[in-house]
């Protein structure tokens, strides 16, 4: 514009038409101005300067030559181009209606003769502002190319750049951050998919549920990191230990679900379970370190074990837990009746949390009788569980569940309570000093507050500490003696005699008799019940 408007100025100032030419050398100066507005101020503010500053000159030139006529109209188009490309809407709007209204003032003027000082433009004019309007219509034009290019070019980068995110946020959604390898989701698809096509065909299918033995104990001595580290590279071995078509994936902390498709037999099933144990047992090296590890398999066969994903996986889990109670680092198949019997304890479990809720145990006393004198000297005390259904329930049938779900301790609590309670109501009846022995669970010891609710119970009874005896087997010792032997002290400073039960079943050590200081040795029946004497 700045050029165009010089050359403009050139041509009307030979002519003599000097009062254009001033116009339009003031319309080029103002050019500069809005590019120093531009690059130290404001764009917009110079912008709004040199459009002010073209249609200004435009229009007076217009009035002063040949008004509507002349050829310099023509640039009113690009530069409503121009503004719509710079200006917010609102600014468009109010430059169109300026541009129209500056037209129609030059229509009326020339209509009503206002414009007397006309001078008609010569052919010269219109070939240099023809040029001009053409010059710069098609710089804006190539200016507007170019913005729509890089904005086609930046929306292109976006929607690439939206697909590969997606893309990511797809693999993320179904496989594991850590191993990469499929997630529980994608891999239950997986083999849900194996078990569909494969039932056509009619072949089998196996899911391994791998879980490692020792992954906590590396955890807690190298750290997290190293951790993660362990579990990538059994990712690594696992892949490496099945074929291409088979499905691993990561179940969640460490465990691991393995796919097996096409399989003929159990014996196949098995040479792939050892291959996995195979590979776990070749040493992992961590921060320097060579650690052995070990992992637990469990297996469920499509379609003898189950028809879909959540039975074999399910049945695989049960299984897994029987391959760890047989001493960890192998594999076992699926048996109907550990599952049975699994069941069968996860029900007795719920039905001993209910019969505690509703006080459906029973104590019953076994006296104790002085064999040289025949003399009462005390009493056992037994729990009973009087199930409304079952009847009187013998505590062989759910002691030792009671133990593994941690449930005897609450029962524990209880009979202690109960029977210090009993024995106290006894002595206040009359009866002659008696002594009331306790068994106490060696769940009870490792769960720590033994002491506390003894005390506790001898407090709200108000029986003597010395009319009490808890009974300890001999196995509960041997399996943490120094934690024992505290607790065993404490308790014994109370006053409270302390026994030894089902003697001579375990190592039968003389030696720990000095270190528990107990007053006295129950021999375990098997010894004793042949004798008729």
């Amino acid at each position: 514009v700045f050029i165009a408007f010089l050359i403009a100025a050139v041509n009307h100032g030979v002519q003599g038409r000097y009062d254009v030419a001033w116009v339009l050398v003031a319309g080029a100066l103002m050019m500069p101005l809005g590019l120093w507005l531009s690059k130290y101020r404001s764009s917009y503010a110079a912008g709004a300067l040199m459009l002010i500053a073209v249609v200004g000159t435009l229009s007076i030139i217009m009035w002063r030559s040949d008004g509507l006529h002349d050829s310099a109209l023509l640039s009113f188009p690009v530069i409503l181009v121009g503004a719509a490309q710079f200006f917010r809407p609102r600014h468009f709007l109010a430059v169109t209606v300026f541009i129209l209204a500056i037209v129609l003032l030059i229509g009326v003027g020339t209509l009503w003769g206002w414009r007397s000082a006309m001078v008609p433009g010569t052919e010269m004019d219109r070939i240099t502002d023809s040029m001009s309007i053409l010059a710069a219509g098609g710089y804006l034009t190539w200016l507007l190319t170019q913005d729509m290019q890089k904005t086609l070019s930046r929306l292109r980068a976006q929607i690439r750049a939206l697909h590969a995110s997606e893309t990511d946020l797809k693999f993320l959604a179904q496989h594991d951050s850590l191993t990469r390898l499929p997630n529980r989701v994608l891999g239950s698809e997986l083999i849900e998919r194996a078990i569909a096509s494969n039932k056509r065909r009619k072949v089998r299918v196996a899911v391994l549920f791998v879980d490692l033995d020792n992954f906590k104990d590396i955890n807690d001595s190298l750290g997290h990191t190293a951790g993660d580290a362990f579990l990538k590279e059994v990712a690594l071995r696992l892949l490496t230990a099945v074929r291409v078509s088979d499905v691993v994936c990561r179940q969640g902390g460490d465990e691991f679900l393995i796919g097996l498709t096409d399989m003929d037999d159990s014996e196949d099933i098995s040479q792939v379970a050892s291959n996995v144990l195979k590979q776990m047992q070749a040493p992992f090296t961590l921060r320097g370190t060579d650690i052995r590890a070990s992992c637990s398999i469990g297996i469920a066969v499509y379609p003898k074990d189950g028809e879909t994903f959540g039975e074999l996986l399910r049945h695989a889990d049960v299984a897994m837990y029987q391959a760890k109670d047989s001493g960890r680092n192998t594999y076992r198949f699926f048996d109907e009746d550990v599952n049975t019997s699994m069941q069968e304890n996860l029900h007795l479990i719920s039905s001993l949390r209910e019969a505690i809720d509703q006080e459906e145990f029973v104590l019953h006393y076994q006296p104790i009788m002085n064999l040289a004198t025949g003399a009462l000297v005390g009493a056992e005390a037994l729990v009973r569980w009087q199930n409304p259904k079952l009847g009187l329930v013998a505590p062989g049938l759910f002691i030792a569940t009671a133990e593994k779900s941690g449930l005897i301790v609450e029962l524990g609590q209880w009979v202690m309570e109960e029977a210090c309670r009993q024995m106290r109501a006894w002595q206040d009846a009359g009866a002659p000093p008696l002594t009331m022995a306790v068994n106490l669970s060696p769940v009870q010891f490792r769960r720590g507050g033994v002491e506390a609710v003894i005390e506790r119970a001898l407090k709200h009874s108000g029986l003597n500490p010395a009319c009490l005896e808890v009974e300890v087997t001999e196995s509960t010792l041997l399996q943490d003696a120094d934690q024992f032997i505290q607790a065993l002290q404490r308790i014994k400073a109370m006053g409270i005699r302390i026994s030894i039960d089902d003697f001579g079943t375990g190592y039968s050590n003389l030696s720990y008799l000095q270190r528990f200081a107990v007053d006295k040795l129950k021999i375990d029946q098997s010894f004793v019940k042949q004798l008729t004497n």
